[in-house]
């Protein structure tokens, strides 16, 4: 399947920041601290925090345009994204916006969503979208979209199975999905998917410092 330039760009970004952390890795195992495995996370913490200060890098930001039941973006965020935000979480920013190729329409009861794998899709990306206006620290919100989605096909049960796990309150969350409050939120991430030039043909499509390339 084709992904496009920019999947494969991120791709490579992630891979480029992958080998700079088993760089270090590896450079503080020759020097000699195998012996005590915390020293050797406080070694490659602070070899990270002197590269930074020293090369003065700057946070990337990784915008994912993407649904909740789409196999890709599952593999994209499972495979890829969340075990490189693991390893350098102080220099990714990440911004999940699930709405992918669905459409938005404003009926006499409200709005309307469609999307691309059925009704259930809808449900489940207004629940990502209450998730992550909720859940406001950036690991624990990875953290609990990467558990919802990787078991997305029934997303109520999944919501609570995953904030159990966690120690989230559930019930904020899918009672924004509810309310005004989730179909505002679904229809803001319609409008920032609709505004991409070039517009999405792929999902998930992937953006670095919010543009496409």
């Amino acid at each position: 399947m084709w992904l496009g330039k920019p999947y494969i760009r991120v791709l490579l970004t992630l891979l480029f920041i992958t080998m700079i952390w088993i760089y270090v890795k590896y450079f503080n195992q020759i020097m000699g601290v195998k012996s005590d495995p915390m020293q050797v996370i406080h070694k490659e913490e602070s070899s990270i925090n002197s590269i930074n200060e020293h090369v003065n890098v700057e946070k990337i930001t990784i915008g994912v345009y993407y649904e909740a039941l789409c196999p890709d973006s599952r593999g994209f965020i499972m495979r890829d994204l969340k075990p490189t935000y693991d390893k350098i979480p102080n220099n990714i920013i990440i911004e999940l916006i699930p709405y992918g190729k669905a459409t938005t329409n404003i009926g006499p009861d409200g709005y309307e969503f469609k999307c691309q794998h059925g009704a259930r899709e809808c449900e489940a990306n207004m629940i990502h979208a209450c998730a992550i206006d909720i859940i406001t620290n950036p690991s624990v919100q990875l953290n609990f979209i990467t558990c919802m989605i990787d078991r997305n096909v029934w997303p109520i049960k999944i919501t609570r199975t995953c904030a159990e796990k966690m120690n989230i309150e559930a019930e904020p969350i899918l009672n924004c999905a509810k309310s005004i409050k989730g179909s505002e939120l679904l229809a803001k991430y319609g409008k920032m998917t609709d505004a991409l030039r070039p517009p999405v043909t792929y999902v998930p499509t992937v953006t670095l410092d919010k543009v496409i390339n």
